[in-house]
C-alpha cells in the first residue's frame, strides 16, 4: 500500500463551485461592511459596544472592531449607543472613561 499517493482535490479543478463560493463570501463580507462601516457593533451576543473600522481580509474590505477583539466580521452585530469598550475608547480618544464596571482600566 502506497501511503504517500496523491490525494484527490476537495473541489474538482473543472468545477466552478469553488470560484462561486469565494465570490459569494466576498459579496457577503462586502454587504456586512456596508451595514456596519463607521458605526458600532457588538460581538455575537455580547453586551460591550465597540467602535467599527474597516480592514482588508483576503483582498476584501471587511468591518472590524477598532480594538481587534474579534477577527470574524460575521460575528459582528449592529449596535446603538455609546462605545463601551475601553480599548476602542482609548483608540478613539486616548482616554478610557465612562465604561461599565467589570472592564479593567487601561493605563
Amino acid at each position: 500500500m502506497d501511503r504517500h499517493r496523491r490525494q484527490e482535490p476537495l473541489v474538482p479543478a473543472d468545477s466552478g463551485s469553488a470560484h462561486a463560493d469565494v465570490d459569494h463570501l466576498a459579496a457577503v463580507l462586502h454587504r456586512r461592511w456596508e451595514e456596519l462601516a463607521g458605526g458600532r457593533a457588538r460581538i455575537g451576543d455580547g453586551d460591550v459596544v465597540h467602535a467599527v473600522t474597516d480592514s482588508i481580509w483576503a483582498g476584501v474590505r471587511v468591518p472590524a472592531v477598532l480594538c481587534r477583539a474579534s477577527a470574524d466580521p460575521l460575528r459582528l452585530r449592529a449596535a446603538e449607543g455609546q462605545v463601551t469598550c475601553r480599548r476602542c475608547q482609548r483608540r478613539l480618544t486616548g482616554r478610557s472613561e465612562d465604561v461599565p464596571e467589570g472592564q479593567m482600566r487601561l493605563e
